[in-house]
């Protein structure tokens, strides 16, 4: 098998380049920010040119890491997910933290959400006693809800 000379390495982006790759990937999926800045610096982008694409794309209303996060909070929440499960997928798309940290639940809301998760993953019979309520709660922290919010769930008495 042989190889090509410089196969595996490409060229740095120049600024048109740099758009192409850039509206690829957001023709793909809605990306963050710092998402898309790390895929352009992993094929050759400058920092400066970064900053350029990153510019061009705000002012075109393509990456927006606020909207983002607010769409997908509120596809998470129709999913069934809690707040702390939420927060870490918006982490994982490396969304600025103080957008994080907005896209919060109060706790009626969360409450709201796990019950509704618990009537439709789980039969009342199931949640009589200790052994169903324990595997409920597993499924709902799984899910990223807080233990005060499933424990609020639950009344149990010693």
């Amino acid at each position: 098998m042989r190889r090509r000379l410089g196969a595996g390495k490409r060229a740095a982006l120049d600024y048109p380049g740099a758009m192409d790759e850039a509206f690829r990937l957001l023709a793909r999926r809605a990306r963050s920010e710092a998402e898309i800045a790390g895929l352009l610096r992993a094929r050759g982008a400058s920092a400066k040119l970064v900053r350029k694409v990153l510019g061009r794309l705000h002012a075109l209303g393509y990456v927006d890491d606020a909207q983002l996060a607010a769409e997908l909070l509120d596809r998470y929440k129709q999913r069934g997910f809690g707040s702390l499960r939420i927060e870490a997928e918006l982490r994982r798309l490396e969304i600025a933290e103080p957008v994080v940290r907005r896209m919060t639940l109060d706790a009626r809301e969360e409450r709201v959400l796990a019950r509704r998760a618990l009537e439709k993953n789980f039969r009342p019979a199931e949640l009589a006693d200790r052994k169903g309520m324990g595997r409920a709660a597993r499924f709902l922290a799984g899910r990223g809800f807080p233990a005060e919010v499933i424990d609020s769930l639950f009344d149990v008495c010693d």
